[in-house]
């Protein structure tokens, strides 16, 4: 009988390494062995943990087929229906950014800020891009992605409320809408936004988050930032 000095499992047999870690096994002393032996019969196998992973890129490989498949049916429409329109990039965009998202979401283990801040910006590239391919008449820039903006300030209050205790691992995220917040008022001077009313506001509201998250929790956030940036 060995034990994992990584994840702390017992296993009932002797195995060269762990099944869930690849770490070394080492082995148990007697008093440990007599402890733990009557909870395994005689061979008991390990649980098939891969099963549940196998089944996850089934289902991912199977929904990337009905996409390309999905696409290909609207890129046919489009060419033979209505081909002065390329309307199914705009389908094409939407599909991959679906798809995408469902996989990010599925296998990375990063917190719920990172997944935020990424879906956040592939919104906000897509929406660009829609505008962009239907006629480019500037309301991504001007009014959607501010939406987007201010929506993620509200995402993030209501994170920092479920998570009172560790509101502080947020900030990089609030940073990051701050800094869409300010590329906004960037775009308006580059004549990308019809009017500066929305990315006004979007600097206005973030830029408060953010003054009140260093002057209430200034001790907090500067380590988080620290402990971020290496510092």
């Amino acid at each position: 009988m060995v034990r994992c000095p990584k994840c702390n499992v017992v296993l009932s047999r002797d195995r060269a390494v762990c099944p869930l870690c690849s770490c070394v096994t080492e082995e148990m002393n007697k008093e440990e062995q007599d402890k733990f032996s009557g909870l395994f019969d005689e061979g008991a196998p390990y649980p098939d943990l891969m099963k549940k992973h196998r089944a996850l890129r089934f289902v991912m490989k199977l929904l990337l087929f009905l996409f390309v498949v999905s696409e290909i049916i609207m890129i046919i429409i489009n060419v033979n229906v209505t081909p002065d329109i390329a309307w199914s990039a705009i389908t094409g965009a939407a599909l991959l950014y679906g798809y995408m998202s469902l996989l990010y979401w599925i296998k990375t283990d990063a917190g719920f800020a990172a997944k935020v801040g990424q879906q956040l910006l592939l919104t906000s590239i897509l929406l660009y891009l829609i505008d962009r391919y239907s006629g480019n008449w500037g309301w991504a820039v001007t009014y959607a992605i501010p939406g987007v903006i201010l929506f993620g300030d509200a995402t993030v209050s209501i994170l920092i409320a479920l998570h009172r205790k560790s509101w502080y691992t947020y900030i990089l995220l609030l940073l990051m809408i701050g800094v869409m917040s300010v590329a906004e008022i960037g775009f308006y001077f580059a004549g990308w936004a019809r009017n500066i009313i929305m990315p006004l506001i979007c600097v206005i509201v973030t830029g408060l988050y953010i003054l009140g998250a260093l002057l209430f929790g200034s001790n907090s956030a500067l380590r988080e930032l620290k402990r971020r940036f290496h510092i």
